[in-house]
């Protein structure tokens, strides 16, 4: 078991500091007694499992400073010049604080074949919460955009599978060969009432695509000529 006590200069006093446990447990099943008849082939046998949560803090630097965006616009003065313009000061939220990154895995280890076998097996599921997301309701009469704050969630799913083989001849020469395959995906689960297929929105599966399908296709006999 594992409890940190981190802080970070980036959120107000107040909110700056937070605590962050995790555990991991681990069972050894090949030394069980009634495990001896798998020791021909089955030199080790391991299930894991564990949960923690970590804090984020790698967020914009400017989440608690109101700035007023400036440029050149289009229009000239009677001089020729580029008018310069000065927007409004963005709408800031006083409870910005950290993201929360939730991890659970779940895995095996084995080993085979006196050894020379190495199967390694790994789910785990990972929430960020508190993500810094655009705040919901603001009127389009409010006169800024809406401000950030922790109103949003992401959810990825994962499995990993690693084979190892190892042997050694004789002669001294050893070989060793590795194959590993992954997944992973990832679905917004909170994050506003959009329903855009350009934006971000709840359900919305990270790397998705879109596309059309046609009902069908004009023939000539669709027309009156």
């Amino acid at each position: 078991a594992n409890l940190r006590y981190d802080g970070t200069s980036k959120f107000p006093t107040d909110l700056k500091w937070r605590w962050f446990p995790s555990f991991s447990a681990g069972w050894r099943v090949s030394e069980e007694a009634w495990m001896e008849w798998s020791k021909p082939f089955l030199a080790s046998l391991k299930f894991r499992g564990s949960w923690g949560r970590i804090g984020d803090q790698t967020v914009e630097n400017t989440l608690y400073r109101s700035l007023m965006e400036s440029g050149q616009g289009s229009w000239l003065d009677e001089s020729g010049k580029k008018l310069t313009y000065v927007g409004i000061p963005s709408s800031v939220l006083a409870s910005i604080t950290w993201q929360d990154i939730e991890s659970l895995n779940l895995g095996f280890d084995a080993s085979l074949i006196e050894g020379k076998l190495d199967v390694m097996f790994d789910w785990y599921r990972r929430d960020t919460k508190n993500t810094i997301v655009p705040m919901e309701g603001v009127p389009a009469t409010f006169g800024s955009k809406a401000p950030l704050g922790n109103f949003g969630n992401l959810r990825t799913y994962g499995w990993e599978l690693s084979v190892n083989y190892r042997h050694q001849f004789k002669n001294g020469l050893g070989v060793n060969a590795m194959v590993t395959l992954s997944d992973a995906l990832t679905e917004i689960t909170q994050y506003g009432s959009s329903r855009s297929i350009e934006a971000n929105y709840n359900g919305k599966t990270y790397g998705e695509i879109w596309g059309y399908r046609t009902d069908r296709l004009y023939q000539k006999d669709d027309f009156v000529y």
